[in-house]
């Protein structure tokens, strides 16, 4: 530490200690350069820091021409969204406030240097939630990003989202934008930013992951996309189940037969069906019969 250091100077030489990955290095290194006492005598250091975090991103550049990563490997289960934005948006506490994960959330930039991956359970549809790497660092998996069902874009600001656009071009599934940190805004604020998404037609949710503003939107929203139905057996004389089976859009009796187990629709004498696809309750149907979200079946066997 450099003679008349100031506590800024200490808390950034706290952040290089401890930090663990390239990203966070030169994240600390940039602001150890920025805290440095400006005088003659502290030249010769914020030269040392100026080299060191040359030799940082140099690193960081000679690991992407080949190719070297310590991404740990995503199996797909099921609907896949991918949360993206530029450091410090927020979005492992959003990641927090849609899923079971727990990641490490920090003010510090690029703290997210593995993709971090939950599960969203609402309202019986169940969707993998995958917070990747900011862009702009070295663990921003471009590959996950390219083949997500849903991409949730999560921005400060609607400026944010021109630096974002370039990284998505080959996106395949739907977006989602979210304009996060909406607790910082003044109310004034906050009305223009409405008024800005209304008038340039932008499919935007505006979220607080402090006071819970737009969560229920956001998965409300994803839940749309998904291209799935809840269905809910029953047995005779029993009440149906409290826990849905997930089938895809327009599946029929014997889909819904088959994902008990396969062969099972070989063994079915009778299917009563009620909700949304039946013309009153209990209404006998056959296998080819295209089932639709809610609806209740009971499987009489031979």
């Amino acid at each position: 530490m450099p003679v008349n250091a100031g506590y800024e100077y200490v808390n950034a030489e706290k952040l290089y200690y401890n930090a663990k990955t390239l990203d966070e290095k030169i994240a600390a290194t940039e602001e150890l350069i920025r805290a440095a006492p400006k005088h003659k005598s502290s030249e010769k250091l914020v030269s040392e820091l100026k080299n060191r975090l040359r030799r940082f991103i140099e690193k960081k550049e000679k690991n992407k021409k080949v190719g070297k990563t310590t991404q740990k490997s995503i199996r797909k289960e099921g609907f896949q969204c991918v949360i993206v934005g530029l450091t410090n948006s927020g979005k492992s506490s959003l990641l927090t406030k849609l899923s079971n994960a727990r990641p490490k959330i920090s003010a510090h930039a690029f703290t997210t240097s593995q993709p971090e991956v939950g599960t969203m359970d609402f309202k019986g549809y169940k969707s993998q939630i995958i917070d990747v790497p900011a862009i702009g660092s070295n663990g921003f998996d471009i590959g996950l990003v390219n083949t997500a069902d849903c991409l949730l874009v999560v921005v400060e600001n609607l400026l944010d989202l021109d630096k974002i656009s370039e990284h998505i071009k080959k996106i395949q599934g739907k977006i989602i934008i979210v304009v996060n940190k909406a607790d910082l805004l003044s109310a004034e604020e906050l009305r223009k930013l409405y008024d800005t998404i209304r008038s340039k037609k932008l499919k935007a949710i505006i979220t607080s992951c402090i006071n819970d503003l737009g969560i229920e939107e956001i998965k409300q929203q994803i839940v749309k996309i998904m291209p799935v139905i809840r269905i809910y057996l029953k047995e005779p004389a029993k009440p149906a189940s409290n826990t849905p089976m997930i089938l895809r859009t327009n599946a029929t009796i014997k889909d819904c037969a088959e994902t008990i187990y396969k062969g099972f629709s070989a063994k079915i004498k009778e299917t009563r069906i009620s909700g949304p696809s039946s013309k009153f309750a209990n209404q006998k149907v056959g296998l080819s019969h295209n089932l639709k979200d809610l609806d209740i079946v009971e499987f009489h066997t031979k």
